[in-house]
């Protein structure tokens, strides 16, 4: 695994943890998080920010070839990453995420708008 794959890796361990994990706006780092607008198939109630990094994290190590590497605009050049999933009952969720400072950033959860 490369310094990206392993950089992905550090994010699905660091996602498991509250203290480890962000989801945040800021205007230098902005953010569309809006897992509660999303219907978590598993329990028929919207995503948590818990369970949106369930859900990440179980995507990471599951299927990290999914995601795709993405420079950012803010933090300009810094790295990020991004897939969009397809959830059980065929909702698109894009996920964009980070690492940053020595914590998993969520910097997009959303229902996709783009292929």
């Amino acid at each position: 695994m490369g310094d990206l794959g392993n950089a992905l890796a550090e994010i699905g361990r660091l996602g498991r943890y509250a203290r480890t994990r962000v989801n945040q706006f800021s205007s230098g780092m902005p953010c569309v998080w809006n897992p509660y607008a999303i219907e978590n198939p598993e329990s028929g109630l919207p995503f948590s920010d818990a369970s949106a990094w369930e859900l990440i994290c179980r995507i990471i190590g599951e299927c990290p070839e999914g995601f795709r590497q993405l420079k950012l605009q803010k933090p300009a050049g810094l790295v990020a990453f991004e897939t969009v999933y397809t959830l059980p009952n065929h909702v698109r969720v894009y996920i964009k995420i980070q690492l940053f400072q020595g914590k998993a950033h969520g910097r997009s959860f959303h229902i996709a708008n783009k292929e």
